[in-house]
């Protein structure tokens, strides 16, 4: 089998109409959604999908193409290693336009889907598989007040969601922790992403994380202050999780995994360059007995999502999915992982990525080359 084509396509899909639209902090997309798609084609006719929030200029992909076509599909680690050389060493400056880990991430979740349709199984089943499902967390959108926070911890006990993480202005914040805390009771599981804060601010809201048992505070400060983070370690008691913004992938994790700057590790599929670099973070901190919890993204790139998804049930060092609440926007899919009433997610049992393009809701591409 090989790598026969390399195509682009860019969709613009109506935004659908949900119930929580016009709800303070719901996402206000106008107009029409894109939806961008690569599609890696073998010889074989076994077609791989990938989709994320960057649109690929034609350069880029054309350079791809010329990089990928006439190779083994299944040689994902050598791909992977060539992409990275372009993105890392600047290849690309003289030779090819620019790429991206994004872009990267395009072509290495393609190629994972690929290998399980391929060879019939799901992804998380060729990473090793550990779980078939796994709870989640609601991500919160921005709201505007701590009731609303609290109202919303109290809709996902009632819908079987045992845990819930607050994205929350600075000035109330202290207020919407304690607010939320009073309506999910002692065992709901909350988490706090509101920063990154100044790193007087940071420890502050750790003692207030402390105080009311969360069970993690993410991205207190810049990713890059290591120092920062690793002085906020010592000073409280709340697992600190971060990460998610990295230079350089899966090389800038060691050092935060030797110094101890963080306690949980956020990667995602989307971000890092794929699912190979993903499960080799993880695979990092479970040998440093840490947690590697997956960072998953809102509306408009479901298929990152799903990947994210194999990877968290391949691993045994991940205890959540990242699920935006209320979950919202979905297209470009036949379907969506199943959200169970007892919290769970359950992976795609369908070969490959086990995700299946709604072609006629896209209609045509207004992009393609």
């Amino acid at each position: 089998m090989k790598i026969k084509d390399v195509r682009y396509e860019l969709y613009r899909h109506e935004k659908p109409q949900h119930p929580g639209e016009g709800r303070t902090g719901f996402p206000r997309v106008k107009g029409k959604v894109p939806f961008p798609l690569l599609r890696i084609i073998t010889d074989d006719g076994v077609e791989g999908f990938a989709s994320n929030d960057r649109e690929v200029p034609e350069s880029t992909v054309s350079a791809i193409r010329q990089m990928i076509v006439g190779k083994d599909p299944l040689d994902r680690e050598r791909i992977w290693q060539d992409l990275w050389l372009w993105y890392d060493a600047g290849r690309g400056s003289k030779y090819y336009s620019k790429i991206t880990l994004r872009d990267m991430a395009y072509v290495d979740i393609a190629l994972w889907d690929i290998a399980g349709k391929a060879l019939g199984q799901p992804v998380y089943k060729l990473l090793g598989a550990y779980r078939d499902k796994i709870r989640v967390y609601a991500s919160s959108y921005d709201l505007s007040s701590p009731q609303e926070y609290a109202d919303e911890v109290i809709s996902c006990k009632k819908q079987g969601v045992t845990a819930y993480k607050l994205h929350v202005a600075p000035e109330i914040t202290v207020e919407t922790c304690r607010a939320c805390r009073r309506a999910g009771g002692d065992d709901m599981v909350l988490m706090l992403d509101g920063g990154p804060y100044p790193r007087g601010l940071a420890l502050q809201m750790g003692k207030l994380c402390d105080e009311l048992n969360f069970y993690w505070f993410e991205e207190p400060i810049l990713d890059s202050d290591i120092e920062g983070l690793i002085k906020l370690r010592e000073k409280i008691d709340a697992p600190i999780a971060a990460t998610e913004t990295p230079l350089m992938s899966m090389y800038s994790i060691p050092e935060y995994l030797i110094r101890r700057a963080v306690d949980i590790v956020r990667p995602d599929v989307m971000i890092y360059g794929g699912i190979t670099p993903v499960k080799k973070v993880a695979d990092m901190c479970d040998a440093f007995g840490m947690q590697c919890e997956l960072h998953s993204g809102a509306h408009g790139f479901p298929i990152c999502n799903v990947a994210n998804l194999h990877v968290e049930c391949a691993i045994k060092n991940c205890e959540f999915h990242e699920l935006r609440w209320p979950d919202v926007v979905r297209f470009g899919l036949k379907e969506y992982p199943v959200l169970d009433n007892e919290g769970y997610l359950h992976v795609p049992q369908k070969p490959g990525l086990g995700v299946e393009i709604d072609w006629e809701s896209l209609g045509k591409p207004v992009t393609s080359y």
